[in-house]
């Protein structure tokens, strides 16, 4: 029932890293792994909550789980006779399992990206191993017509692919979006490393997740999280569904509400990234979209009473630190490599200068966790005049053979900070303090 096909958001960055690695001379990665299009799932009655009642659905059958839409004989159980049934992954099962594992209208769509790759990953991992899949939490939540059911209900005018219907709702658009990439997570050693990670997820933790069965799933830090309030549900592993949505927001409440947070970030391949230690992200043809090294700011400190960036003036001298976590498949070894966090000055009409300001690691930096501390004095404002100047973090390895950029030679983002220079300026808020949706 259900689809349309668009590339991952992070195609542009792909085929620049694609183009790197062929003039460095990497080796094309072999595709081992060939994604379903189809997935085989038991239906059953389903409580609240999402837990399976053990009752099978059958024809007609207007009972939640086997419908959104409880008690609408019109809109019964659609498949008929057939329990188990087997159905599309894109046009139809990922369409009603994002809405039922995240709120569509609560959070960001940065976050439901996330969980629509993640789950697609848990899905096709499951396949692979020949799991009897059903729709309850027991593996992930799927109800026929939760796409349709999203407020205000709207059946779509092309059922048979509904992402290209001409009438969807605002909530539907966002589905659609997060699905369309049809990216996964993989895992494994080269020739064998696009198999498809079994990425858990949860709901919410507070300040640190909690290792689970995989190498990919170890415990880290998740500094956003640390509201008082925030409870512990689910067991803790992987992927916490509101923790990503608090990194796209960049606000401590996962629906924006509580206190603006000194980092947020705009890729869905950044919040993966975080929670799934030494992964990639490949497109539906296999295609590896993510490099090998990455970065991720956990937090800033910019030493001023609101922690803002402070207006800077030329001659000044303004000390930060960044919290950084190693987010690449690589440790960071100090024997033979070394790393340091640095920037760059941009502003439009004058292009970039790099800066010669450098924090160094002291210790190795392992992938995944825990973090580390980088502290830099930032005293070298380019004269381009007052006004508002770009700062871009960024990481930089060294070896005996040159000095990389981990966004110009391997694709990684900067991560960037508006600045207020000599002021005053029209805007000076960073960009991950604004009042983002």
């Amino acid at each position: 029932m259900r689809g349309t096909r668009f590339n991952c958001s992070s195609l542009l960055l792909f085929i620049g890293l694609w183009s790197i690695m062929l003039a460095r001379g990497f080796a094309a990665p072999i595709s081992s792994f060939t994604p379903p299009t189809n997935i085989t799932v038991r239906m059953y009655r389903l409580l609240s909550g999402g837990g399976s009642t053990g009752i099978l659905c059958s024809s007609n059958d207007t009972s939640y789980g086997c419908t959104a839409l409880v008690g609408d004989s019109s809109h019964a159980y659609p498949y008929g006779t057939n329990n188990p049934v087997t159905i599309p992954i894109e046009t139809d099962y990922l369409l009603d399992v994002v809405p039922k594992e995240v709120s569509v209208e609560a959070f960001h769509p940065t976050a439901i990206q996330a969980q629509a790759i993640a789950a697609r990953s848990y899905a096709y991992w499951h396949i692979r191993q020949g799991s009897t899949i059903n729709n309850s939490t027991q593996f992930q939540v799927f109800v026929p017509y939760a796409f349709e059911a999203l407020p205000s209900a709207i059946f779509p005018d092309n059922p048979g692919n509904p992402c290209a219907s001409g009438n969807l709702n605002n909530d539907q658009r966002i589905v659609c979006s997060a699905v369309a990439p049809r990216c996964y997570i993989a895992y494994g050693t080269y020739p064998n490393d696009d198999l498809p990670a079994f990425a858990e997820y949860f709901a919410d933790i507070r300040d640190r997740t909690i290792s689970g069965g995989q190498s990919y799933l170890i415990a880290v830090d998740d500094p956003i999280s640390s509201h008082p309030d925030i409870v512990q549900d689910g067991h803790g592993h992987g992927m916490s569904q509101r923790g990503a949505s608090r990194w796209a927001r960049g606000n401590r409440g996962y629906q924006g509400t509580l206190d603006p947070w000194s980092v947020r970030w705009e890729r869905a391949e950044q919040v993966l990234a975080h929670y799934y230690t030494g992964v990639h992200v490949r497109d539906a043809s296999g295609m590896r979209l993510t490099p090998d090294y990455r970065w991720n700011p956990l937090r800033i400190t910019w030493n001023t009473p609101d922690n803002h960036p402070p207006i800077m003036y030329h001659g000044g001298s303004y000390p930060v630190s960044v919290q950084v976590q190693n987010t690449g498949t690589y440790d960071w070894p100090i024997n033979g490599q070394w790393w340091a966090l640095s920037y760059r000055w941009a502003k439009a009409g004058f292009g970039e200068i790099a800066s010669s300001n450098r924090a160094w690691t002291t210790v190795d930096v392992p992938k995944g966790d825990p973090p580390y501390t980088f502290s830099l004095t930032i005293n070298d404002i380019p004269n381009w005049g007052p006004g508002a100047y770009t700062l871009k973090f960024d990481m930089l390895l060294f070896t005996y053979g040159g000095t990389y950029w981990f966004s110009t030679t391997y694709g990684w983002p900067t991560y960037d900070v508006s600045i207020c220079v000599d002021g005053p300026c029209k805007v000076y808020i960073p960009l991950v303090l604004k009042n983002y949706p």
